[in-house]
């Protein structure tokens, strides 16, 4: 009975883990792309006007990327990967496809031609080469039919798609914990503020992502299996 217990209690936090990404993942979809593909997008974001190409490669990397975040929780459903794996390779060639191959390559792009800063730049480039590159090795990995590899590479480039997630919550967090200094530290500039904390932000979503990823891969190789959640 208590093995029992003990089996199931964690299946059940890894649907529940699961479920909740896919739903915050669906609604930052829904809340953030949209606003890159209407007309007056360089409006709202910073665009270099003398690079006629900026705003089109956003579009598409605003796009791609977010196929690969509405699609991308699905393919850690085990049920979908036992009773329909059919469902499940159109599923992940969907994510590389449509969603991580266009929308790294175009990231890079986007994120050397960021107005945000030097650390911005470097920490997105990072980010677009570690996810083509966790990609490609999720992608070897299932044609090797190495299956237990190709999930952790997967995971691992999931954790970098997730990323635009966190980013969104831990931006607001950063604002928030500033508005106290607004007057005072800021002199009522709101602008250096919210570029401390969109810097802040950025690292933050991306570094903390692929750590605790790490992290969760080593504990489940020290425990013997890295099967499914759901």
């Amino acid at each position: 009975m208590t093995a029992t217990l003990d089996t199931r209690r964690p299946a059940r936090r890894g649907r529940v883990t699961v479920l909740v990404v896919a739903i915050l993942s669906v609604a930052i979809v829904l809340y953030a792309v949209p606003a890159y593909l209407v007309p007056d997008v360089d409006s709202r974001v910073g665009i270099r006007e003398d690079v006629p190409f900026h705003l089109p490669f956003l579009v598409v990397h605003a796009a791609t990327a977010g196929i690969a975040l509405l699609v991308g929780p699905f393919q850690f459903f085990a049920s979908i990967r036992r009773n329909h794996p059919k469902v499940h390779r159109v599923i992940g060639c969907v994510y590389l496809l449509a969603g991580v191959l266009p929308g790294s390559i175009s990231g890079i792009v986007v994120a050397v031609l960021t107005t945000a800063g030097p650390i911005p730049l470097v920490t997105f480039v990072l980010l677009d080469v570690f996810w083509f590159y966790s990609a490609l090795r999720a992608y070897r990995a299932v044609r090797a039919r190495d299956f237990a590899s190709h999930q952790r590479w997967m995971l691992r480039n999931f954790a970098a798609t997730f990323a635009a997630v966190n980013l969104r919550v831990y931006l607001g967090l950063f604002i928030a914990v500033q508005l106290p200094l607004l007057d005072g530290y800021y002199g009522g500039d709101f602008e250096p503020l919210f570029d401390l904390a969109y810097t802040a932000a950025v690292v933050s979503s991306i570094v903390l992502n692929l750590a605790f990823m790490e992290i969760y891969l080593r504990r489940k190789a020290t425990r013997g299996t890295l099967e499914p959640t759901t």
